[in-house]
């Protein structure tokens, strides 16, 4: 791969804190065991370097070919198409979400107890885009993911909150509004359903159906290629 950084528009000196930020800051504190990171601006390759290990145990280097597994990969696409929405000026960070979705006005936070004896309270901050975009909403995964087990997630499973056949966005996003959050707002971080609320937020805001508004966007990018 060839890569030149002033054609893209890159200080070369600059591209190399890349490096050092983290080497100090994620493998030597162990944060991570390896890594690859490429820089580019409209298809020029500016930066390109892997870093650590592809196994530690086996001590054997990340190396430029190495193939990793990627998860969740409908993830950052959903938060970019939100954030699409703010470059419009269609809503703020700090904006409640239940601007957009008037059922979340009364939600409450967990404390003590399950089922009929659960005790719950007002939440301290109110959810805004912010959170949902960060996973710091108070939104669990109810009970999907391995290991993951609390009393609320069984509010989530009695309701039948999901995001299969049948569900529409608006019945998926009532059915949470019912379900009490794990945390306050904004205080701990906890993967969740939230970027599931974030895809039903491009609905509403942009009142067309999430495939609808990403087919959208791929049909106005190859029409300004040309």
């Amino acid at each position: 791969m060839e890569l030149n950084p002033t054609a893209a528009g890159f200080s070369a000196k600059k591209l190399e804190r890349i490096e050092q930020h983290l080497n100090e800051n994620y493998l030597k504190a162990g944060k991570i065991t390896g890594c690859q990171v490429m820089v580019s601006r409209r298809g020029i390759p500016a930066y390109f370097k892997s870093f650590g290990d592809m196994d530690r145990e086996r001590s054997k280097p990340v190396q430029d070919d190495t193939i990793y597994r990627i998860y969740s990969m409908s993830k950052p696409i959903t938060s970019i198409a939100l954030m699409m929405l703010f470059e419009e000026g269609k809503f703020q960070l700090n904006d409640p979400v239940s601007r957009f979705i008037p059922s979340w006005k009364g939600q409450q936070v967990w404390v003590a107890g399950r089922g009929d004896n659960m005790q719950t309270r007002a939440p301290q901050t109110v959810m805004t885009m912010r959170h949902v975009l960060s996973h710091t909403s108070g939104l669990s995964y109810g009970g999907l993911l391995p290991g993951d087990s609390q009393p609320v997630d069984e509010v989530y499973q009695k309701l039948g909150v999901n995001r299969g056949e049948g569900e529409t966005v608006s019945s998926f996003a009532e059915k949470l509004s019912q379900v009490p959050l794990r945390y306050d707002p904004g205080s701990q971080w906890l993967y969740s359903l939230a970027t599931d609320v974030c895809g039903c937020l491009v609905e509403f805001i942009s009142g067309q159906k999430f495939e609808d508004f990403l087919n959208c966007l791929l049909y106005t990018s190859d029409a300004a290629d040309e």
